[in-house]
């Protein structure tokens, strides 16, 4: 009984999940030490980028928390550099679905049951990438499905987060220069 207790204290430092929790981990405390460090350096210009990672960030990774994180891309890419809006949302999302990787990465497959993950399971395995760009390009409520089929299925991680950044920096890109272009559009009938 003693030899178990003493081996639940203890932390395999090979197995990949542990890997994942730490660098998880480690990102966010660099995260706050950097906030806290530059926290003198920020205007108005860097508040309206960082809401719009923030927005981002938490809209991915939080699987059940709505955030208007298009909403926010678009509001802010009026104001702001729509290409810079677009590259940190869709890098900031792309870093909020490691949540659903690492979920299905660690064995809680909650999902596994249903016959839409099923489904998206089979397309996993045939064309993985192709999967995770399309659903990552599109604005969906599924992403979360996939990104738990990814890390169930193992996908590699540098390669789930590759793809989804490519799509998710693509559909905000998008958004902001069609936001910006819809404003200046408004603005030049209305003569504001």
């Amino acid at each position: 009984m003693i030899q178990r207790i003493q081996r639940l204290g203890q932390v395999d430092w090979c197995k990949p999940e542990t890997l994942v929790r730490l660098g998880i981990f480690t990102a966010v405390i660099a995260a706050i030490v950097a906030a806290f460090l530059l926290r003198d350096n920020f205007g108005a210009t860097q508040v309206g980028y960082g809401a719009v990672a923030l927005s981002a960030l938490v809209a991915s990774g939080g699987l059940v928390i709505p955030v208007p994180a298009l909403a926010t891309a678009c509001a802010t890419a009026i104001f702001l550099n729509p290409f810079l809006v677009g590259i940190i949302a869709g890098t900031a999302e792309s870093a909020g679905e490691l949540s659903g990787y690492y979920l299905g990465y660690t064995g809680r497959d909650v999902l596994a049951r249903s016959r839409m993950y099923r489904r998206l399971e089979t397309w996993m395995h045939r064309r993985g990438w192709l999967v995770l760009f399309v659903v990552s390009l599109v604005p969906n409520p599924i992403f979360d499905v996939v990104g738990i089929a990814a890390g169930i299925l193992r996908y590699p991680i540098w390669g789930f987060l590759a793809v989804v950044w490519v799509g998710k920096v693509l559909k905000f890109l998008a958004f902001a220069y069609a936001c910006t272009a819809g404003a200046d559009w408004l603005t030049g009938i209305f003569g504001l």
